[in-house]
């Protein structure tokens, strides 16, 4: 079987809102980090190499965003009232590179959801460029796979 690649495009963020997903508007580009802390267990056994346990885990998520007023506002609302969002970094099942955003909207496929807190947003406003914003998110939950 050959290996399916994933265009970046491809995989987007999206916001619970009810039941159902809606992809971040105006996507530049998205990153999930997910980092585990360690702790050294080495002893007189271990010769010359140390020895590690994983102990606690951690997720981010740093976005870029064309700038829009509506986006914005919201994301800068929900960090003053230091309300959690909760979040998927998933494929977006009906991306299509010809056509764009689909008229329904993009649809959530398979990903890593959990609840996140905000943790900045920045607006970049450059002159004769196209303003956008920045959001960096702090995983508040277990990160758990969805299908």
């Amino acid at each position: 079987m050959a290996t399916k690649y994933i265009k970046g495009g491809d995989l987007m963020l999206f916001e619970k809102s009810g039941s159902t997903y809606t992809a971040f508007a105006f996507a530049k580009s998205h990153s999930l980090q997910i980092d585990a802390d360690s702790l050294e267990v080495s002893s007189k056994d271990s010769g010359k190499w140390k020895e590690f346990l994983t102990t606690k885990l951690s997720w981010t998520i740093n976005a870029e965003h064309l700038y829009t007023e509506e986006n914005y506002n919201s994301l800068v609302e929900k960090m003053i009232a230091r309300e959690p969002i909760e979040i998927l970094f998933a494929i977006a099942t009906n991306s299509n590179d010809e056509d764009g955003k689909p008229a329904e909207g993009w649809t959530a496929g398979s990903g890593w959801k959990g609840s996140a807190v905000i943790t900045s947003v920045s607006v970049n406003a450059n002159d004769g460029e196209i303003a956008s914003y920045s959001v960096s998110l702090q995983g508040s939950s277990p990160l758990t796979k969805q299908a």
